[in-house]
């Protein structure tokens, strides 16, 4: 069986997983149906690692980071805390469909038929949570960095918006809600392109149906 996976109809012009704005499954997919070469594989994925490294670089995430981490003690460090640990937690759900079951179960689920499968009725919409959420706490946290409370956030953002300031958004030591997105997006680029380059087992079949 050849090593073309569920997403080869879509693999002829990739697009950049920038998240949110591809589903879960069509990123698996992806994912999980490398080229029959080394050197395409580094290729495919390669570029998203670059542009993912990139943006993390450009907007300086990992010490935006530990900004908040080691000068933030009220809800911001909290809702960081959580995004970093939805990222882990998307990160290992990866690492189950797209190593644990083509390696050590030995096939490849039907991805673009998700909805009949057992497993993946309950894992699809959960990564997809876990994207989601993740993402948004980031972008939250990176941008409202100095925000004291909760509150404080949320009447400076319907300011904001009303009077289309995106300034008026921002903490005073945050990154600010354009690079905070672009940061956490960037990240999100940089993982799932790592885990491209996790090859899937030639001979593992796609199954067709996962009771």
């Amino acid at each position: 069986m050849s090593n073309a996976g569920p997403s080869s109809s879509s693999s002829s012009s990739p697009r950049r997983p920038s998240l949110p704005s591809q589903s879960s499954e069509a990123v698996i997919a992806s994912i999980d149906s490398p080229p029959t070469k080394v050197t395409s594989a580094i290729i495919k994925h390669g570029k998203y690692i670059a542009l993912g490294g990139v943006g993390c670089w450009w907007v300086g995430l990992l010490g935006a980071v530990r900004k908040v981490l080691d000068g933030e003690r009220g809800w911001v460090r909290r809702v960081l805390v959580l995004g970093l640990g939805l990222h882990v937690t998307t990160i290992t759900i990866f690492l189950y469909l797209v190593l644990f079951l083509p390696w050590l179960r030995g096939y490849i689920p039907n991805y673009l038929n998700w909805q009949k499968s057992a497993r993946l009725r309950i894992i699809v919409p959960l990564l997809t949570t876990t994207i989601l959420l993740g993402w948004t706490c980031l972008v939250v946290s990176l941008s409202q960095a100095g925000k004291r409370t909760m509150f404080e956030s949320a009447i400076d953002a319907v300011k904001g918006l009303g009077n289309a300031s995106l300034e008026q958004m921002e903490g005073a030591e945050g990154l600010g809600v354009f690079k905070a997105m672009a940061g956490a997006t960037a990240l999100y680029t940089l993982t799932l392109g790592v885990l491209g380059l996790i090859p899937a087992p030639a001979k593992a079949p796609v199954r067709v149906k996962d009771n």
